[in-house]
């Protein structure tokens, strides 16, 4: 017998990786922002992996702005944030969230 579990994220469209994998893998998030949506990513107890699965926009951290479209990829580590801004096609990402050695020897 299998103890596999398949979930739809584009039903769900987020879940605590915790509850069935052991690993620093934690939240698992499948957002889809509007035209014009922003949102922003803070690393500040961990580490962030964006995948652009559709759509276009731009990721700006400081001065710098990069270009976001479907097989684009960002990694933002700890200390770091990034403003994600959807474009005219709006923009769907996935985003896995990874807890690091340090961040987790802090919450003990």
């Amino acid at each position: 017998m299998s103890n596999a579990v398949v979930i739809n994220l584009r039903e769900v469209r987020e879940i605590d990786a915790r509850v069935f994998l052991s690993g620093p893998l934690g939240r698992v998030r499948l957002p889809q922002l509007e035209p014009g949506q922003r949102e922003e990513l803070v690393a500040d107890d961990q580490e962030h992996t964006l995948f652009v699965v559709r759509g276009n926009g731009t990721a700006t951290t400081g001065a710098t702005a990069v270009p976001l479209r479907a097989g684009v990829s960002l990694t933002l580590p700890l200390g770091s944030s990034v403003a994600v801004e959807a474009g005219d096609e709006g923009l769907e990402l996935f985003i896995a969230s990874l807890v690091t050695p340090q961040a987790a020897e802090v919450s003990r």
